[in-house]
């Protein structure tokens, strides 16, 4: 026969195709029944094999809710899926490609090219792929199982040879909308297509089309501690009151719920991230799921200090709408500096969402926006997360605050966690245990950094910060159940945004107060910031929100006892020390500290910054980013 002049050119691999019936239902695509689009099969799927199935969805229900509820790394999809047999075939490709130049490997193909194994006929039935993991949707061509040999037509049905072509000029060689059926068993072959329960009159005309459709899926599929993409063939049965109704758009629509598809994004990798293994954890972990999402992807490497930053203060704002750092917290703390010196930096950050995929040791950004530390896991938050803004923090100091003050996302501290992370980079080797041995040596000196500092504050007390966190917590829940898929034009900021409240050289405010001088006469610990975790075993901060307009201070006395310090270190990791009686704990929208010792230093997103007096203030809401269901992490603050 001649064949469409779309159709594949291999045929027999469609004819051949397995796959499993399934239908939509609210959480995501439910697995119905097992079958075989072969033609030599019998053609139809017995009714005890067909699910039930149900349809419509949840308006509520956000486009990662649907994954699995833990906030680090889940490793389950309902079902059984992880039980299976899984061997990536993108693996030999990564072997060959993880070291190669940005613009070859899995970049260079066309992404219906690029060889992710298939998982039909592997799962079992009632199995739900949830939509929050469903990458890319699309119709396959040719579904209607040509066959590119006449002779193997059905000679029991060759009378029928006189009606075949003209039952050829109304099908649709094409991926489309509504599979077409044909007269002409001689040619085509349609095992899928009719319903047992539908003779294709009364019924099928109430719903205005058959209510099958063969579409190919991409999703992110649990393998071993990992995300990898996967396809599956399936025969969906959606029916609609529309004619026009379009599966493969419902399909991606709820899957993208509340964000944006096909993300243009720039990549910036830290090669020496993650001792040594940055660009390595994004080929292989990362960048196969941006693909298969039809993400399109620019890679740039570091290759100096504060590279970064002058990527960002010369990158094409128009091309891009992500920056994801493949890296640890160093990178997006440089980005967001490279932005801000820029001419038309409130179209910089209206534009561009800056997110972190954790290919470095300190990986705090991702743990609090994304829920985890997994690299796959974050990219797949990446592409479902919602834009969201949240506040930065405005650092400035004698030495640069009138060319140019300096943003920070993460943090600022003095004193013991200053000196245990900036100190020990020398064996930062040791991975995080560095930090924790330096925080232990200086607490068991209990060394004091004297100082004097004014607070502007938003809620001084424990009572206040508890009441202020659940407020804004509540607003910001409801805010993300109304979120669009694009930030609202109101929403929008300007350069009278960036203008600072409290400059500088203006000096401290009268309706600032000092904190009492026998305890910063004795300070041990001074560390405020702006998201919840500095590491994903510290959640310093549980009360921090995204863009609640404070930053959270917590401040302790060196005089405390090693028996009372020692047990307030260990609840870092559940974050409860911030309610133990030796710990200041309070929200404050701008600082100042002036030190007065002659060799210390301030850490500042985990950068070195000079030992002189420090002013600090939040702009609120200044950066765009990505946020898992649109939140931070869930800190369980509101119960402590």
């Amino acid at each position: 026969m001649d064949l469409p002049p779309s159709a594949p050119q291999s045929l027999s691999s469609i004819k051949e195709r397995s796959y499993n019936r399934a239908t939509l239902t609210d959480d995501g695509i439910m697995i119905t029944s097992q079958a075989s689009a072969n033609p030599s099969n019998s053609g139809s799927v017995s009714n005890s094999n067909r699910g039930s199935g149900f349809y419509g969805y949840n308006n509520s229900t956000s486009s990662l809710q649907s994954a699995a509820s833990s906030c680090f790394e889940t490793t389950s999809l309902i079902s059984c899926v992880t039980c299976l047999s899984d061997t990536n075939s993108t693996d030999h490709h990564h072997r060959q490609h993880g070291d190669s130049d940005d613009t070859s490997g899995l970049l260079s193909q066309d992404p219906d090219d690029i060889p992710y194994s298939s998982v039909n006929r592997q799962l079992l039935v009632n199995t739900v792929i949830p939509y929050g993991r469903i990458l890319y949707a699309k119709y396959l061509e040719n579904p209607n199982g040509y066959t590119d040999n006449g002779n193997e037509a059905s000679s029991s049905k060759a009378t029928n040879g006189a009606n075949a072509h003209d039952s050829e000029t109304n099908v649709v060689a094409d991926a489309s909308p509504a599979l077409k059926t044909a007269s002409s068993d001689d040619t085509i072959k349609e095992p899928f297509l009719q319903d047992e329960n539908n003779d294709g009159g009364e019924n099928q005309a109430a719903t205005g089309r058959d209510g099958y459709q063969l579409v190919e899926i991409t999703f992110a599929k649990p393998r071993r501690h990992d995300l990898v993409p996967k396809r599956l063939t399936l025969l969906i049965n959606f029916f609609s009151s529309s004619p026009d109704a379009d599966v493969v758009e419902e399909i991606l629509a709820r899957s993208y719920k509340n964000t944006k598809r096909n993300r243009s994004v720039l990549v910036i990798i830290n090669p020496h991230g993650g001792k040594g293994k940055a660009k390595k954890l994004f080929m292989s972990k990362c960048q196969p799921i941006l693909l298969a999402s039809r993400c399109s992807l620019d890679i740039a490497y570091t290759k100096y200090a504060c590279h970064a930053v002058d990527i960002a203060r010369q990158v094409d704002v128009d091309k891009y709408d992500t920056i994801a750092c493949a890296s640890g917290d160093g990178i997006p703390y440089e980005v967001m500096n490279g932005l801000y010196q820029r001419a038309d930096r409130a179209k910089a950050f209206n534009k561009l969402a800056i997110t972190q995929l954790p290919c470095g040791s300190g990986n705090a950004m991702s743990v609090s926006c994304h829920w985890t530390s997994n690299p796959s896991y974050a990219t797949l938050s990446l592409v479902k997360g919602v834009e969201s803004r949240i506040d930065l923090m405005c650092c400035s100091q004698p030495s640069y605050y009138e060319s140019s003050p300096r943003l920070s996302f993460l943090s600022q501290t003095y004193g013991v966690i200053a000196e245990s992370d900036i100190n020990t980079e020398f064996i930062r080797w040791l991975g995080p245990a560095r930090f924790e041995l330096g925080v232990a040596f200086n607490v068991l000196q209990r060394k004091k950094y004297p100082c004097d500092v004014w607070l502007k504050y938003a809620a001084k007390s424990k009572n206040e910060v508890k009441t202020h966190y659940l407020e804004h917590k509540k607003k910001a829940e409801e805010t993300v159940s109304d979120v669009n898929s694009t930030v609202a034009p109101e929403d929008e900021i300007t350069d009278a945004d960036f203008v600072l409240k409290y400059p500088y050289d203006k000096g401290v405010p009268e309706d600032w107060e000092k904190l009492d001088s026998s305890v910063t006469d004795n300070l041990g610990i001074f560390y405020t910031g702006k998201m919840p975790y500095m590491a994903a075993d510290a959640k310093f901060f549980p009360a921090a929100l995204p863009n609640d307009g404070t930053m959270d201070l917590v401040v302790t006395d060196a005089r405390t006892s090693v028996t009372r310090m020692a047990p307030i270190l260990l609840a870092l990791d559940k974050g409860t020390h911030v309610l133990q009686p030796e710990v200041i704990h309070c929200k404050i929208v701008a600082y100042k500290l002036i030190p007065k010792l002659h060799s210390s230093l301030f850490s500042v997103d985990g950068e070195k910054f000079p030992l002189e007096p420090l002013q600090v203030e939040v702009l609120p809401r200044i950066c765009k980013t990505l946020l898992r269901n649109g939140c931070y992490v869930d800190t369980e603050f509101d119960s402590m």
